[in-house]
This record gives C-alpha cells, sequence and structure tokens, in this order.
C-alpha cells in the first residue's frame, strides 16, 4: 500500500521552513514554544484496529449509517519545552472556538513571556480578532506553508493519539471517548506508568484496560 505525497507549492516555502528550523533549533529569548493544531472530525463509529496476528480472525463492524451523537474536535498543544500533549474539546471548529481556546493556551503562562506558537494558514486562523488578541497578548504565529504540515511537530503526536487511543474501539459517548484520549495523553506525559494487561474485550470497545 502506497501513500500520496503532496509537495508544497507556496511560494514562501522556503523562508518559512527556514524560520521553523530556527524556532525548533533554538528557544527564543524570553519566550516558551507551542504547536497548536486540530484533530478530527471524532465521530462516535467504530474504528479498524491491527490485531489479526493475536486473535486470528478479522473484527466485524456494526453499521454506522446514523450517527445522532453529533461531531466533536480536538484542539491540540504540544509544548516543545516540556514534551506534553494536551488540549481541547469542542463541538466547533471556527474563529470563535480557536480564540477562546487562544485565551486558555495564553491563560498558562505568565504574561512576561512571548508565545511562539507554530500553527497551519486555515483560514479562521488568520481572522482579524484572533490576530488582533494575538497581537495584544505577546503571541506570535508561525504559519507552516502550504500543503506542509509535517513542519508542524504536533503532527506526529496525532499519529501516536491515533494509534493508541483510537484504533480498534468503539466509543459510543464523546465522553467515552474523551476518556479515552486523556487516558492516553496522561501516559504521554509520563503521569501515570502503563499496564502491563494485555488487551481485553468489553462490550462495546477493545483498549488497555486502566
Amino acid at each position: 500500500m502506497s501513500r500520496a505525497w503532496k509537495e508544497s507549492n507556496d511560494p514562501e516555502f522556503w523562508p518559512k521552513y527556514r524560520r521553523r528550523r530556527r524556532l525548533y533549533a533554538r528557544r527564543p529569548k524570553n519566550g516558551v514554544r507551542r504547536c497548536v493544531d486540530e484533530f478530527g472530525p471524532l465521530n462516535l463509529q467504530p474504528r479498524h484496529g491491527r490485531h489479526y496476528a493475536r486473535i486470528r480472525h478479522v473484527d466485524r463492524l456494526r453499521a454506522a449509517y446514523h450517527r445522532t451523537g453529533g461531531v466533536q474536535h480536538f484542539l491540540g498543544l504540544y509544548d516543545l519545552e516540556r514534551d506534553t500533549l494536551t488540549g481541547r474539546f469542542v463541538w466547533r471548529k471556527n474563529w470563535r472556538t480557536f480564540l477562546e481556546f487562544l485565551k486558555w493556551v495564553r491563560g498558562q503562562y505568565p504574561m512576561r513571556r512571548w508565545l511562539h506558537v507554530v500553527l497551519d494558514n486555515v483560514g479562521y486562523h488568520r481572522k482579524a480578532e484572533v490576530q488582533a488578541y494575538a497581537a495584544s497578548h505577546r503571541i506570535k504565529f508561525y504559519w507552516t506553508p502550504t500543503n506542509a504540515s509535517w513542519l508542524n511537530r504536533i503532527e506526529c503526536q496525532f499519529t501516536a493519539l491515533q494509534k493508541f487511543a483510537l484504533d480498534n474501539t468503539d466509543h459510543r459517548t464523546h465522553q467515552e471517548q474523551q476518556q479515552a484520549i486523556r487516558h492516553y495523553w496522561s501516559w504521554r506525559n509520563r503521569r501515570r506508568g502503563i499496564t502491563l494487561q494485555p488487551w481485553t474485550p468489553s462490550r462495546h470497545t477493545t483498549s488497555f484496560a486502566a
């Protein structure tokens, strides 16, 4: 199986690339470095896993033609200084929810420090109200080039989150799905140890016993 690779056609690719490399190589004086991105959509649906070698058969997944539980999104925050992943869950992905998220991020650090934030250039990130808040609260944005989201270091964190928290699950409520994600990042951030128990099936989901 091969995956398509899309080259960036951003005319400012190399200046943006070099700016990001300098940021990753050295923390700016009196500043902290953060990577931000959206993960989702988080539907309530059965998700494929990779455990055929253990059980010697393929799981049958229930039909999910009607998804009445709504769709959530995860706004992620990767702290390059502490090597931690956190975030917030939202029902809508727009400039208002992103601005609230940005205020939450800003509130975690003293105002004397600049926040250097890597993020993509989706339209609502560039909304005038978002830009005004950033300018007045010591937040500096570093835009990833078009079709080059891999330059944002939170992307590889999302890959692991998908594998450990969502693959081979069938969460029936958003609260249950959020708990699985929170359990993952609690372990990811070294706040709890990993269990040595094997994967065990339950009525709705297959997951590590917490």
